[in-house]
């Protein structure tokens, strides 16, 4: 269905043609994975340990707080801290658990890499600090160049939607085929972006609205990254390792996009009025003298231009 309806918009069938363009892009999206699989064990190895002291302060403060008010049960009080988890109040958890999973450490260096960075754990050890420092100074611009490849992989399927509105349409009226692409590109971008992702967030999140949702999607693709919504914070079920690691995926897989969207309005902003001007050629090869007294050699080709009601220009080789 996809494939139909990629052909259906851009007059072309998908074939894949270069296997070498291919197999650099499967390595290539092998690179980032294991970039970022390594780097996430790394902080995970080095950070795991260091919120210890803040967990037993924790452990302290409740097991004073029940000697202090005896009748208050420890229910009650775990009770009271889900309440506030799932307001939105940030830092109250119930659960006495590390901050440093191995789906955090994944979501962490994503947010590095991309320039996100929500904020929610930062490392702690002389050695995590010096390893981050260094792990951006490289990982940052081979992830941005990297993501800007997929960009050039993928601007071809919107410029092939481009060239078959001018031929549907006519090239007489340029902006209304651009605008036309722009929108309709954008309607796409819009709902898989933005409001589907946004639906599963508000789904899973029990504290977010729709709308934080939404929020929380652009705030997150634009790179702003303000960290007043990070997903998968008061969530404890094991499951939750795969839910952080798909956000990574998503982030990854939702800036290309973003970025395809910029080059598509900045195309669209500064060629709003050109048309393509695209003449029909056909390549008939021929036997042909290069001289007149010459044999017959191979190679030589003949473009034939047909004729139009605008020239009528005949052109002699």
């Amino acid at each position: 269905m996809a494939i139909n309806l990629f052909a259906y918009l851009t007059g072309k069938t998908f074939v894949i043609e270069n296997k070498k363009g291919l197999q650099l892009t499967f390595f290539t999206l092998l690179f980032v994975f294991l970039v970022i699989g390594v780097g996430a064990l790394a902080f995970y190895t080095i950070e795991k340990d260091q919120d210890v002291p803040d967990r037993q302060k924790i452990v302290n403060i409740k097991v004073e707080f029940l000697k202090k008010y005896p009748d208050i049960s420890e229910a009650a009080i775990d009770e009271l801290f889900e309440k506030l988890t799932e307001s939105g109040i940030k830092g109250v958890e119930k659960n006495v658990t590390t901050k440093w999973t191995y789906g955090n450490a994944v979501l962490f260096t994503v947010t590095l890499l991309t320039t996100i960075g929500y904020g929610h754990l930062s490392p702690l050890t002389i050695v995590g600090k010096v390893l981050c420092m260094i792990y951006t100074i490289l990982g940052i611009p081979i992830t941005l160049s990297l993501l800007a490849s997929y960009v050039e992989v993928l601007k071809p399927l919107a410029n092939s939607f481009k060239f078959n509105l001018f031929q549907r349409i006519g090239y007489e009226s340029p902006v209304c085929v651009r605008l036309l692409h722009f929108s309709t590109i954008s309607v796409f971008f819009v709902v898989g972006v933005f409001l589907l992702p946004a639906w599963v967030f508000y789904c899973l999140e029990n504290a977010w609205s729709y709308l934080d949702s939404i929020y929380f999607c652009y705030i997150s693709l634009t790179t702003i990254g303000l960290g007043d919504f990070v997903p998968a914070v008061a969530l404890h079920h094991p499951s939750a390792e795969f839910y952080r690691i798909g956000v990574a995926v998503f982030l990854l897989i939702g800036v290309t996009i973003v970025m395809l969207m910029m080059d598509i309005a900045q195309d669209l902003w500064q060629n709003y009025n050109k048309g393509y001007q695209i003449i029909p050629v056909t390549i008939i090869p021929e036997k042909i003298p290069i001289k007149p007294d010459s044999p017959p050699c191979y190679g030589a080709v003949v473009l034939h231009v047909p004729e139009t009601t605008d020239d009528k220009t005949i052109l002699d080789p």
